[in-house]
């Protein structure tokens, strides 16, 4: 039943591969798409001249993109044109997923992470409320003022519309909305971005790891089938055609493609994959999530401090994981 031909151990990128179709060492099936997370700036606007002087002689450095947090602030406040209807950033301050995957990374850009845990499926403290978490939610809420004056209400696809339609200068998005910016029929902005990996405060670069995964349920009736139809999926031809219309593949070999090696995002992904944060994806991991997504929500629509909420989320974890985890940072004694 196995295709002699592939060998997934080496032909995918193992990493990416065993994080999204793994659990405690068992593999449980082959990658539909892999996703991170990239910052996506106006590259015309930092080509301009005008916009070179004129923010050499307010910052006193080079018009560029930005390499931590404090270059992509300046950058934010510099392009910040409300008059024109025109804005430095955005946050996706929504109460949904997309406020949790886009505050992760700040997180893992100032050095913190949800658990203290080198694999995704390992329960390790709770460190949500860290110092460095800390930081890096008040540096999410400083962009707030550089946003659309609708920002708590951006999700996914009005970050992506923002970009699209000329509003902001600058953003992040999931890798998988790259291709809706490139569409010329779709945004006023083809050929006009640039993309990066995300700024770090760290010193280190990051990316997040995400993805989605083909599986076979416990109750198929036809397992062999299935099975050999995963494999196919995986296959060099499938592989690129999946990533020439807008996918993200784990699959080394498709990057050898020319004409995926042309797509501008080409080069943000590959340099993602190798420094790719797992997340937890324990039992519990939605439960964390909403939790997660219900206090960030307080904290960007101004209900409750950074420190409060962090420390309210950490609480939350530690009820949702009972005696599996330990809180690392003492919540303050207000509570």
């Amino acid at each position: 039943m196995h295709d002699p031909a592939f060998h997934p151990q080496q032909q995918l990128y193992a990493s990416w591969w065993k994080d999204l179709s793994s659990y405690k060492g068992q593999t449980y099936g082959y990658p539909f798409t892999a996703l991170t997370a990239y910052l996506c700036y106006r590259k015309d606007l930092l080509a301009d001249s005008t916009n070179q002087r004129d923010f050499q002689l307010r910052f006193h450095h080079p018009l560029r993109p930005p390499s931590n947090w404090k270059d992509y602030s300046e950058l934010a406040q510099f392009f910040n044109r409300p008059n024109q209807k025109f804005y430095g950033t955005y946050i996706q301050g929504k109460e949904s997923l997309a406020l949790w995957y886009e505050w992760l990374n700040f997180v893992y850009a100032f050095g913190g992470n949800i658990l203290n845990a080198e694999q995704g499926w390992q329960y390790g403290d709770i460190v949500v409320n860290s110092p460095r978490n800390i930081a890096a939610t008040e540096q999410y809420l400083k962009l707030i003022p550089f946003s659309p004056p609708d920002t708590l209400t951006y999700g996914w696809n009005e970050a992506q519309g923002a970009l699209q339609h000329a509003h902001v200068f600058m953003g992040v998005l999931w890798s998988d909305q790259a291709p809706f910016l490139e569409d010329p029929t779709a945004s006023e902005v083809a050929g006009e971005i640039g993309y990066a990996l995300i700024p770090s405060n760290s010193g280190q670069p990051f990316s997040q790891l995400e993805g989605l995964t083909y599986l076979i349920t416990a109750k198929s009736q036809h397992v062999r089938e299935a099975y050999k139809f995963l494999e196919w999926t995986q296959s060099q031809r499938v592989q690129v055609g999946q990533t020439l219309r807008g996918s993200s593949s784990i699959r080394k070999s498709t990057y050898d493609d020319r004409a995926i090696e042309k797509l501008p995002y080409t080069p943000a992904f590959l340099a993602s994959v190798p420094i790719a944060k797992p997340k937890p994806t324990l039992p519990e991991s939605d439960a964390m999530t909403q939790a997660a997504v219900k206090r960030l929500y307080e904290i960007v629509s101004g209900k409750t401090s950074a420190q409060q909420g962090l420390d309210e989320l950490a609480l939350d974890l530690q009820s949702i994981l009972g005696g599996k985890a330990r809180l690392r940072y003492r919540v303050k004694a207000t509570h």
